[in-house]
């Protein structure tokens, strides 16, 4: 009888041991395609995959594996997105390096480039667009030596500041994709967003830097207060009226803009390569990689269709970028959708940017040679002509 019982414990006891993996095996089941467990192995995160947990709003593996929070502390993937990690968002970034915007930064002659986590950047700068004080210059803001008998009071100055106050502005991509995609191919999905969204945000930040309106966007170069607009010569040939403007431009230019860049329209090339200014030489770009690329009067030209076409006012000019401030607010988000476009058979993707930006002057800086009108910028633009 004993063994009767004991016999019937083991069978009990094995009988539940295999109903629990029963059990178990059907959740696993169940939850295919859904990532709860978290890899051990960093290599198998990738950006394709953070994409598929973020549909799957899978916020257990987008926090252990990929530290990602919601963008504006939701529960749900659908509102306010997630933050893009590091690692991806710098990848992102890259795509656009052969853009102007990046060619410009990575050769040393781009825009000051901040990045916030706040909603604004209150950045102090030098009030530079005054009436500089006698035996001193708009470049110092008010600030002076002033020549002195021994014993005698030293004449009171201070440098003016004002406070500019950046707002990032939020931008969006959207972007469809078949919901077989992002189930079955990850990985394309991976490298067909990262190069779409990495030249969308290239293509942006360039067109708002040179064009932007400042009305809900960042405020570009073109038509700004600062710039100062050079009239076209006229009376000789197309040669000769195109370098007299250009000499003209390189007057007006602030001194000392040892950075300096032309930005022209694509269809400029021709004309400006016609001037005896013009050549076709290498140069260096970080002290390191020689690169050939056209220069202007020895300073190099960079081509944007962001421009007005060639007989537009602002389709030429010569900036001083450093005087240009470019935000970020810190990390892009990406959201999902899979009910905006249902009956296609489609999700949505809707990147994320906030960024603002704007000159660092408000007007062009008055010269301190006494006769107080003649003034140079950063910002140097031709007028509309032929």
């Amino acid at each position: 009888m004993t063994d009767i019982v004991m016999n019937q414990s083991e069978l009990a006891a094995e009988i539940a041991a295999r109903l629990r993996e029963e059990v178990a095996a059907a959740v696993k089941a169940q939850n295919v395609g859904v990532a709860t467990d978290v890899p051990a192995a960093e290599e198998e995160a990738s950006f394709g995959d953070f994409l598929k947990c973020v549909a799957l709003n899978d916020t257990q593996r987008l926090r252990a594996v990929y530290k990602s929070a919601k963008a504006l502390d939701e529960t749900t993937g659908a509102g306010g997105g997630f933050l893009v990690p590091t690692q991806f968002e710098q990848r992102i970034r890259a795509v656009g390096a052969p853009l102007l915007f990046d060619q410009l930064v990575a050769a040393g002659r781009g825009p000051l480039m901040l990045r916030t986590n706040a909603a604004e950047l209150a950045l102090p700068v030098l009030e530079q667009d005054q009436a500089p004080n006698v035996e001193s210059s708009a470049l110092v803001g008010g600030v002076r030596l002033v020549w002195r008998e021994q014993s005698t009071d030293v004449a009171e100055s201070e440098p003016k500041f004002e406070q500019r106050i950046f707002r990032p502005h939020s931008a969006d991509a959207y972007v469809a994709a078949s919901t077989e995609l992002i189930t079955d191919a990850p990985q394309a999905l991976e490298d067909t967003l990262v190069n779409l969204f990495g030249r969308a945000y290239a293509v942006l930040k360039a067109r708002v830097m040179l064009r932007g309106t400042g009305v809900g966007q960042p405020r570009g170069i073109v038509g700004h207060s600062a710039s100062i607009s050079v009239t076209r010569a006229s009376g000789g040939s197309q040669v000769a009226n195109d370098t007299n403007t250009i000499l003209a431009m390189i007057q007006r230019l602030l001194p000392g803009s040892a950075t300096a860049v032309w930005i022209a329209h694509p269809f400029w090339r021709s004309r400006v390569m016609a001037t005896q200014l013009s050549e076709t030489l290498l140069y260096t770009v970080n002290g390191q990689s020689l690169v050939y690329g056209d220069t202007l009067a020895g300073i190099p030209i960079a081509y944007s269709e962001h421009l007005p076409t060639v007989t537009s006012a602002g389709s030429l000019i010569l900036a001083d970028l450093s005087y240009y401030a470019f935000v970020e607010r810190t990390s892009f988000s990406v959201a999902y959708s899979e009910h905006a476009r249902f009956l296609k058979r489609q999700s949505v993707w809707l990147f994320g940017v906030r960024v603002d930006g704007a000159p660092l002057v408000n007007a062009p800086l008055i010269l301190a040679d006494g006769a107080g009108n003649n003034t140079v910028s950063p910002f140097v633009e031709i007028a509309a002509g032929s």
